[in-house]
């Protein structure tokens, strides 16, 4: 590219763009250093205990650009990554802010959570301790973006601004005013986020961006004592990167946080309504009437489980289990396939020093010797399911493949989306009668087999004849395998496959009047 500069003809004079006009060339400007690049012409100090991500919205809201626009390069673009950089800035974006707006880097990184490597899944996943979060995890940036807000603090600020200790995934109480954060707005049910830091729309933390309702007005929820108490120790364990563990002494903070999904999984995974509720209720009678919600879901009920358990810590731990019906530690911690190796040991000594595996009986495991010596191996099962015409049959074939392969049982069921009992009635009547068996569906006494040869036989019945009677059929049935079924499957199989016409029952006659 050639740069230059001209004089633009006067107006009255008539120009072409094939005209040639005298230029000047100079060399194009290079990047300038950071320490050389002017000021921007303002600021706005930080707020105490601000996020990062609030002040740049206010920082560039004068301005009327992005923070992303007005604040980085196109060189510094690459080091941004996701849209919610400025939870752990690059070093070099620290110095590019720092340069811009004449803060402190030091004062920057106090509005972060640092840019430890391999630390973002624990601070960064909103509603870390919902039930949802255990059911349908997502890590998209717009849910990374979601923000919770203290009313009292919004209405005692001049200008209101976002904390930075909102921001973590964890936060649910807010440890000044003794309540609990708001997720969503009380008027409207939207779900409060944190702009993109991209965006030029007006910055206003204490307004709802669908309806505008003043959040500092929302009747707060005032939060247990136990859970803001845990909060705080959460908060101080994630600055020293250690926790107190009642009875155990310090643990390390990755192994505190996976400590608590292995906790709160063995309430929310592959549990029964009545046993939660049942939970819940113990809670309820040590803590007080009404603290958790109707139904406990909510990240600051699973706050309140976790600070309830750890207040009788180990004996509360057993008595959740139990309570539960969950499974023992090896089978929790093996639902968390992403932990490491020293992590998962940790774990395992923490929950068996307290909750001892129960000792199987010499005949559990039973159908070991059937599913490891099929012929079949996972991957020929599942290819097989996916030829097989019967739906219930390739939900079968898929399970048995996952147990094939190794998986534990009640991993395997969870997968399938059955309860574990079912999948142990699957491999018992395959240790028992083979592969067929264990795919069959059972109709009364029959299986998929017979039911379909007794349906062959129906289908061929003469049609000259008068129609069979449930009898005919029930007769058949014991004269082939001695089998008694009721009359009710044998009147399901006739009026499915047998091959006499049914005679339709059509509207009524209309009569009408003729006309003249």
């Amino acid at each position: 590219m050639i740069w230059g500069s001209y004089r633009p003809p006067s107006a009255v004079m008539q120009w072409s763009e094939k005209d040639l006009f005298a230029v000047e060339l100079f060399e194009p400007p290079g990047e300038e250093p950071p320490t050389q690049r002017p000021r921007l012409p303002g600021g706005m100090a930080p707020l105490p205990g601000e996020a990062l991500a609030s002040w740049l919205l206010r920082y560039a809201e004068p301005f009327g650009i992005a923070p992303d626009d007005l604040l980085l390069r196109n060189s510094d673009m690459e080091l941004t990554g996701r849209g919610d950089w400025c939870r752990r800035p690059h070093p070099h974006l620290v110095e590019r802010l720092a340069t811009a707006t004449g803060v402190d880097p030091a004062r920057i990184i106090e509005m972060t959570f640092g840019a430890e490597a391999g630390d973002d899944a624990l601070d960064d996943l909103r509603e870390r301790f919902s039930a949802q979060r255990f059911r349908a995890p997502a890590t998209i940036s717009r849910r990374q973006r979601r923000m919770a807000v203290c009313a009292c603090c919004l209405a005692d600020d001049a200008m209101p601004y976002v904390r930075r200790d909102w921001t973590a995934g964890w936060a649910t109480v807010c440890a000044d005013h003794k309540t609990v954060l708001i997720g969503d707005c009380p008027e409207c049910g939207y779900r409060l986020r944190m702009p993109s830091l991209s965006s030029k729309d007006y910055f206003a933390p204490d307004r709802c961006p669908r309806c505008a309702f003043r959040l500092a007005t929302a009747l707060p929820r005032e939060a247990h004592r136990a859970a803001v108490a845990l909060h705080r120790q959460i908060l101080e364990a994630r600055e020293s990167g250690v926790f107190d563990l009642p009875g155990q002494g310090p643990i390390a903070w990755p192994v505190t946080m996976a400590l608590f999904d292995v906790l709160l999984g063995a309430v929310w995974i592959d549990t029964r309504l009545v046993v939660r509720r049942r939970l819940a209720a113990r809670i309820e009678g040590d803590f007080g009437r009404g603290v958790l919600g109707p139904e406990p879901t909510s990240s600051y009920d699973g706050l309140l489980i976790l600070a309830w358990i750890l207040d009788g810590w180990p004996d509360r731990l057993r008595t959740a289990i139990a309570i539960l019906q969950g499974p023992r530690p090896r089978r929790q911690i093996e639902r968390w396939r992403d932990l490491d190796d020293k992590t998962r040991q940790r774990l395992l000594d923490l929950l068996l020093a307290i909750w001892p595996d129960q000792k199987p009986a010499d005949d559990r495991g039973w159908w070991h010797a059937w599913i490891e010596n099929l012929p079949e191996t996972g991957d020929e099962l599942r290819a097989r399911a996916a030829v097989d015409r019967f739906p219930h049959r390739r939900a079968r074939l898929l399970a048995l493949a996952d147990v094939r392969d190794g998986m534990p049982v009640e991993l395997a069921a969870e997968a399938a989306g059955i309860i574990p009992r079912t999948l142990y009635i699957w491999l018992k009547r395959g240790a028992t009668g083979g592969l067929e068996a264990a795919l069959d569906r059972q109709r009364g006494a029959l299986n998929q087999a017979q039911a379909v040869e007794i349906a062959q036989w129906i289908a061929e019945a003469p049609t000259n004849q008068p129609r069979w009677r449930c009898h005919r059929v029930l007769n058949e049935v014991f004269r082939r395998y001695r089998l008694e079924i009721s009359r009710e499957v044998a009147k399901n199989l006739l009026r499915k496959h047998g091959p006499w016409v049914r005679r339709r029952v059509g509207a009524p006659r209309r009569w009408t009047q003729p006309h003249d």
